[in-house]
């Protein structure tokens, strides 16, 4: 997933600066890491996967991008899904939110698209930062009924994938009950409560080229198999 990222991330990333304080996340495989469940998420950004070669890493899950707006489907969706149940890989899909278009059309979208079956991981919304930021109203609003109608047509309450300066300063208290989050955290854990951190966006592996995000969960098997639809 992008991440939206404040001025002085990108002043780090230039020289060696970003090997001292993020070097953690430039680890080339999960043993390295002392992860227990872990995974990756995976877009179109990633090109045509190897994936005989993935397989054999094996990655707890694996979620893939659907959806974008209103409109937009990833074009490697459908493959991807396909080959990773080909392999055993438990996975699920995940709509990167805009916010110029209605929630409810982005809903109903990435429900048609996701095509979530029983055994899949929950639905992801991917909130994140824009400039400039509609007002708090405007995104409690269309969030909240991308998440409702989507929980309507599924069953299931649906995970949202953000960072927590975002979910405090928009989301926090503002949703019509509690949602499980997915938190990208690159520096340090997370300092609000998620079942997904999102360690990682510069995982190398092999059967990807280039880089990927990686994540674990935060939980027990049992609690894993949980999640899972029913």
């Amino acid at each position: 997933m992008t991440r939206a990222r404040p001025a002085f991330f990108y002043l780090l990333r230039s020289g060696l600066i970003i090997t001292i304080i993020l070097g953690g996340t430039f680890f080339s495989n999960a043993q390295s890491s002392g992860d227990g469940i872990w995974g990756l998420d995976i877009s179109h950004h990633q090109g045509s996967i190897d994936w005989k070669t993935l397989a054999t890493k094996k990655p707890d899950f694996i979620y893939f991008k659907a959806t974008e707006g209103s409109t937009h489907g990833d074009d490697n969706y459908e493959n991807n899904r396909v080959q990773a149940r080909k392999y055993g890989i438990v996975s699920g899909a995940y709509h990167f939110f805009s916010f110029t278009s209605p929630g409810i059309r982005q809903a109903l979208h990435f429900i048609h698209t996701a095509k979530l079956k029983k055994g899949d991981l929950p639905p992801v919304l991917d909130v994140e930062w824009i400039k400039p930021m509609p007002s708090v109203s405007a995104v409690v609003r269309e969030v909240t009924t991308f998440l409702t109608t989507v929980e309507k047509e599924t069953g299931v309450r649906p995970v949202i994938y953000t960072d927590c300066m975002l979910y405090n300063q928009y989301l926090k208290d503002r949703l019509p009950g509690h949602y499980k989050l997915w938190i990208a955290s690159y520096q340090s854990k997370p300092d609000c409560e998620c079942i997904f951190w999102q360690k990682s966006n510069n995982y190398k592996i092999s059967g990807v080229d280039g880089y990927v995000d990686y994540n674990v969960f935060m939980g027990s098997k049992s609690q894993f198999q949980g999640i899972r639809m029913d």
